[in-house]
């Protein structure tokens, strides 16, 4: 089957995107392994326009809803393979199916960055963890660490707090960089968050399981868990052979329409670069309904 239109990613740039393209009454697939992407795993959005505050996957289940009423098809699976043959893109799945189209949109998101430190492989799903939503609840009345000094960190303490015991937060620079309100949040919370600046984990130890991290000041934190949240990278190496323009640091080069270098192929969302390089729940689905605009205007054309 030939689709007008396959969107590679099902987080908020994938979703928006499809939703648009429903609109337009383009013939549409959405693929992607996670509903949600990176939006799924937050246990709370306070600055997406017309709710208080929400669920990642809350908002992803919505929005699904709305795009599955536009008649488009959504198939949850992991793309292992992408190719750009002159007259139709051919999209492989890990199950084996194989999907054509004439346009495509890349919504392929991040992924997470790791601190490469001894330790952090053997204990990863064993006390090491990059989403406090998945796994917090897992530490009840234990003694954690969220390693980072940013948004994504800075929400992972304070959602940690719900459940453990003592949350250390490890930043590397002298300050936390989030939002504001965030910081504020966090600090508040003195009985149960230490935030230790000027540190970095040198050493995940344990037996089975995490026991403590060394860290470059020699102290020797006695630990149940490490949260890691220091930032993403682009999930760009799937469409290494698609010959898109990307940046210096890995993300796919995009115009104002959310267009790359090769004709019909668009990019929204974490992956793409974006102006000022603010990367949101809400840009990115702006920028995948800019881009499912463009497919329709290009199609069109």
């Amino acid at each position: 089957m030939l689709y007008d239109l396959i969107i590679v990613g099902s987080g908020p740039a994938g979703l928006s995107a499809a939703l648009y393209a429903g609109r337009y009454k383009l013939k549409t697939l959405l693929l992607g392994a996670v509903l949600g992407g990176a939006m799924a795993e937050a246990w709370k959005i306070e600055n997406y326009p017309g709710f208080k505050t929400i669920a990642g996957m809350e908002l992803a289940k919505r929005i699904k809803e709305q795009v599955e009423d536009l008649g488009i098809e959504i198939f949850q699976d992991e793309v292992t393979k992408i190719q750009n043959p002159k007259s139709k893109f051919q999209i492989v799945a890990r199950s084996g199916k194989k999907f054509e189209s004439r346009a495509l949109i890349l919504a392929l998101g991040t992924q997470r960055r790791k601190l490469n430190v001894p330790g952090e492989e053997k204990f990863h799903g064993r006390g090491v963890s990059y989403c406090a939503t998945c796994d917090g609840i897992l530490f009840q009345n234990k003694v954690v660490a969220v390693v980072g000094g940013g948004d994504s960190a800075i929400k992972s303490g304070s959602l940690l707090v719900k459940y453990a015991k003592k949350v250390y937060l490890l930043v590397r620079g002298n300050e936390l960089s989030g939002e504001p309100m965030n910081v504020e949040k966090v600090k508040s919370q003195k009985e149960k968050v230490k935030i230790i600046y000027g540190v970095e984990i040198l050493e995940i130890k344990g037996d089975s399981k995490v026991q403590s991290v060394v860290l470059n000041n020699g102290e020797e934190l006695k630990l149940d868990g490490v949260f890691i949240e220091i930032g993403a990278t682009p999930a760009s190496a799937l469409i290494k052979d698609l010959k898109v323009d990307l940046d210096e640091k890995g993300y796919l080069k995009v115009d104002e329409n959310q267009r790359t270098n090769i004709p019909f192929i668009y990019a929204a969302g974490d992956v793409a670069t974006a102006m000022g390089g603010f990367k949101q729940v809400l840009t990115a689905a702006a920028q995948g309904a800019v881009a499912a605009t463009s497919v329709y205007k290009d199609l069109r054309g």
